[in-house]
């Protein structure tokens, strides 16, 4: 029987400090607009999350350019 080369096995990926912070001001916001808690407590929640979560695309973009 012929057999295929192994394929590498891809690197597990690991959440970044950054991610994990986006995730948990995106579950704030969320709770916030079901508890009904302000527009400021939701839009400033909501704020965090997409910073948090440009931050993590920047360092990532760098990172792979960097390597390259």
């Amino acid at each position: 029987m012929n057999e295929l080369p192994h394929a590498p096995t891809p690197r597990p990926y690991k959440r970044s400090p950054l991610l994990i912070l986006a995730y948990g001001a995106l579950t704030a916001a969320i709770l916030n607009l079901i508890l009904r808690s302000g527009l400021f407590w939701i839009a400033g929640s909501a704020g965090l999350a997409v910073l948090f979560a440009l931050a993590e695309i920047v360092i990532r973009v760098r990172h792979l350019g960097a390597s390259a």
